[in-house]
């Protein structure tokens, strides 16, 4: 009983420390010492606390502290929690007008905008709950019209029935392309003001192109201190792992 006492006492500990830390660092903010508000926030992080509140602020610190990078890498990762927040929508798209790099791709631009939009507007439990509820609602329709008498009903569960597995269909696609994209594409973020993409894992490699803080990579492989990154328009490289802020 004492040891289960002592647990309990531990993690309120632990939970007043992480009140205390967060009542400093909105202090700190609200203050404008946004330096130290951002060590408070990123102390929050370091203990293990995730919440995109937390990464909100912490992002907004970094934008005021004029570090852009790491204010988008933090927009992301509050994005990446919870996809429909209005106000992270908002803060991350002014934060990105403000990045240098503007990178043209390969895709049609009005359908990969579409596409992302789509897949990041629910997180990947929300489309397969989606789909199971409209799954649930085919099976009830198909009941009521092979065993309904009345021919109105019958025509109205039929053609509602179809349309329930027409969007079974469409949110399952969307939320295995959801899945897919987040176990097969890695993204990070650029955090340092710039660097320059080599073609080997090597500071003595050749210099390919040079990117700035807050461009969005897609990151291919990793190599220790080293990731293979690719971009939109195809080109590739290597940087050092500690300029990026893997999502």
């Amino acid at each position: 009983m004492k040891f289960k006492l002592s647990i309990i006492i531990f993690f309120i500990s632990i939970i007043a420390n992480a009140n205390d830390d967060l009542k400093l660092a909105e202090k700190a903010y609200d203050t404008k010492n946004y330096k130290e508000a951002i060590e408070k926030y990123e102390a929050l992080v370091s203990s293990g606390y995730k919440a995109y509140q937390l990464y909100f602020n912490l992002g907004n610190a970094y934008y005021k502290n004029n570090q852009i990078g790491k204010a988008i890498y933090n927009y992301e990762l509050a994005r990446k929690i919870n996809p429909n927040d209005e106000d992270v929508k908002i803060n991350l798209a002014i934060a990105n007008s403000k990045t240098i790099d503007k990178i043209d791709t390969k895709e049609n631009f009005f359908v990969t905008a579409v596409k992302t939009n789509l897949l990041l507007s629910l997180s990947t439990a929300k489309w397969a709950w989606l789909s199971i509820f409209a799954l649930m609602l085919a099976l009830i329709l198909t009941y009521i019209f092979i065993f309904s008498q009345s021919v109105p009903i019958k025509r109205i569960s039929f053609i509602a029935g179809i349309l329930s597995v027409i969007a079974f269909i469409f949110m399952y696609a969307l939320g295995f392309s959801a899945l897919k994209s987040k176990v097969e594409n890695k993204f990070a973020v650029i955090t340092s003001k710039q660097i320059t993409v080599k073609n080997e894992p090597t500071l003595t490699g050749s210099s390919r192109f040079t990117l700035h803080e807050g461009t969005k990579i897609r990151v291919i492989e990793n190599n220790g201190e080293w990731v293979l990154i690719k971009l939109d328009n195809g080109n590739e490289g290597w940087l050092k792992l500690a300029d990026v802020g893997i999502l």
